[in-house]
């Protein structure tokens, strides 16, 4: 399932829209037969560079006292999968609900502490220019572990939202930004999840569907469903997630700027889904909101 290699993942990926992408879909027992299962399903194994001098685990944390937060468990089940590759940070800043920290331990991530592992407040890290090309964000500084070798394995969950209609893999990116308030890009928020995706690509983008919020994530509902969706295409998986909600991925903002970019696919009929048809049908039947 892994591969090594010395390959420079620095460098954009860019797309032809007649190519296929491929998302695999699997839910088993728990998290860890599930990640298990849909890495064992990929097309090519996982290829790390040699040049790797860091595993970045980026889990989605916004307010650890409501719900649609990454579950312990799965965090729990991909830090053992990678663990013995490279050291590992898992990531997250402050925001205005609570500080990184706060977020860690009401999670139970300190837990996952240990040898070769680490949790890390990119609020409080040296920062960096991001070397981005686009105005609005010319004098944007940046985490400076984010732009070292590094290989990120980005870990959403999935729900609406009002402003980019829905949340997953690519809006989880906007977590990478240090600054307590990032209310300030909201008006450009789709223009800046795209500059954040060429930036920080994650190499691995899961989604923990353990339990899926229904409808706004105040409202505290969910549905449990015990499984993940994971591509290393995360144009592709967020499209793929916009479908299983009944949204034309094309009419959502950020993916069809970023796979008109070249960054990912976006096609439904470009989009393969892997796994076996009834865990498919599953995940399906479960996202019907």
């Amino acid at each position: 399932m892994i591969s090594n290699s010395r390959r420079n993942i620095s460098g954009i990926s860019r797309l032809s829209t007649s190519d296929t992408s491929f998302v695999v879909v699997a839910a088993k027992r728990n998290p860890w037969e599930s990640l298990a299962t849909a890495l064992s399903k990929l097309p090519s194994p996982l290829s790390i560079p040699a040049a790797v001098e860091r595993i970045i685990i980026k889990p989605s944390i916004f307010n650890p006292d409501s719900i649609g937060n990454t579950t312990l468990d799965l965090m729990r089940a991909v830090v053992a999968f990678f663990r013995r590759i490279a050291p590992i940070s898992i990531v997250e800043s402050d925001n205005p609900v609570r500080t990184a920290e706060n977020a860690f331990s009401s999670c139970g991530y300190d837990s996952l502490v240990g040898e070769n592992v680490e949790l890390h407040n990119l609020s409080e890290n040296p920062l960096v220019p991001s070397q981005s090309t686009d105005s609005f964000l010319e004098n944007l500084e940046v985490a400076e572990i984010l732009m070292k070798n590094r290989f990120l394995v980005n870990i959403a969950t999935l729900k609406t939202q009002e402003n980019i209609v829905i949340s997953a893999g690519i809006k989880n990116l906007f977590g990478l930004l240090p600054m307590v308030r990032k209310d300030v890009f909201h008006d450009h928020l789709s223009d800046l999840l795209v500059e954040l995706l060429k930036m920080f690509r994650p190499v691995l983008s899961i989604i923990d569907l353990t339990n899926l919020v229904i409808g706004k994530r105040e409202n505290g509902i969910t549905r449990h469903i015990g499984g993940v969706i994971l591509s290393t295409d995360p144009v592709a998986l967020d499209a793929y997630c916009a479908t299983l909600l009944g949204y034309n991925p094309l009419q959502i903002d950020y993916i069809r700027k970023a796979y008109e970019l070249g960054l990912g696919q976006a096609l439904p009929e470009r989009i393969k889904a892997l796994g076996t048809q009834h865990q498919i049908d599953k995940i399906i039947e479960s996202c019907r909101i």
